[in-house]
């Protein structure tokens, strides 16, 4: 069987032979094969140059952004240590808050501020688990988690210590701590007995406070915080003034020469309330001053403070 060809005439421009070429079908054939199988190559290796450039500029993004996100994990990492110190700080601040508001410090496993339960992870913490980066955030989350826990309980414990405080404090500024004369300007002249020597009397009688000898005119002042509750003459007493301090206490002042306050007055630690004198049964001018504790005189040298304890 005769081979099919095909016949290509080459006619020359302008003047000249023709020249006629017998190429073979089969030929024509292998040689499309060969140049189909020549691009595919070619197409190939394009394509995977292409896809090389392309991962390799997505995996220089990819790298950049894990560093970028190293970092702020980083900074992260030191923000949490911040936080931790102030909490810490916060603690202890609570702590001295509460010894002086009268109230036991915190119990250090409260302050933990513990949590418990099954473990039940998102989709979304599971993918985060899978990687490094992923791992540091959980375990930042948890440690965020913890210390906005135990912050919410030091507010809670503050604000407890802060009330109290503010009743422990107005407790104490209406608590008789002050000498009503100055140690420089005055001296003990009696002490306070349940039996003594009465000066003029001659005989035993309670002495339910203390004498503070001082010129007359010497000014007297407020042992605490209170309202003036009586001021009037009183037999064997003189000129007196009783000051209610709430609480139960109350402070009396008798033999002044003169009373510069009037019953409802409200008075603080160390203002001026009174002169002494001698008014009353006295052999000579001085401060006679009681302190009582629910209706019932108690010694004031108890409640005599030569610094106050108070401000």
């Amino acid at each position: 069987m005769t081979d099919r060809h095909w016949t290509i005439v080459l006619v020359p421009d302008g003047s000249g032979r023709s020249r006629t070429i017998r190429v073979p079908v089969r030929g024509l054939q292998f040689a499309a094969g060969i140049f189909a199988v020549a691009a595919l190559v070619a197409s190939a290796f394009s394509y995977t140059a292409v896809s090389r450039a392309v991962d390799l500029s997505r995996l220089d993004r990819m790298e950049r952004r894990n560093q970028i996100l190293a970092d702020e994990l980083t900074r992260a990492e030191g923000m949490i240590t911040e936080l931790q110190d102030t909490v810490t700080a916060l603690a202890v601040r609570d702590e001295q808050v509460r010894l002086l508001a009268g109230l036991d410090p915190t119990d250090p496993d409260v302050l933990l501020a513990g949590v418990g339960g099954p473990v039940q992870w998102t989709e979304r913490e599971q993918v985060l688990s899978e990687g490094v980066a992923g791992r540091r955030t959980l375990q930042f989350r948890s440690v965020l988690d913890d210390l906005v826990r135990r912050a919410n309980v030091l507010a809670g414990s503050y604000a407890s210590a802060v009330d109290s405080l503010e009743s422990h404090t107005d407790q104490l500024s209406r608590t008789p701590s002050i000498r009503p004369i100055p140690s420089g300007l005055s001296w003990y002249s009696s002490s306070f007995s349940r039996s003594r020597m009465h000066p003029i009397f001659n005989e035993p009688r309670p002495h339910e406070g203390i004498d503070l000898s001082a010129p007359t005119g010497t000014p007297i002042h407020s042992a605490a915080n209170g309202r003036v509750a009586q001021v009037r003459d009183q037999p064997g007493y003189g000129k007196t003034l009783l000051i209610d301090h709430g609480y139960g206490v109350q402070t009396f002042y008798a033999h002044s020469s003169k009373i510069l306050v009037r019953v409802g007055d409200w008075v603080e630690r160390g203002d001026k309330i009174a002169e002494v004198g001698r008014t009353g049964i006295a052999t000579a001018p001085h401060l006679h001053y009681e302190v009582r504790v629910r209706g019932v005189a108690v010694n004031p040298v108890s409640y005599i403070f030569e610094k106050s304890i108070i401000d």
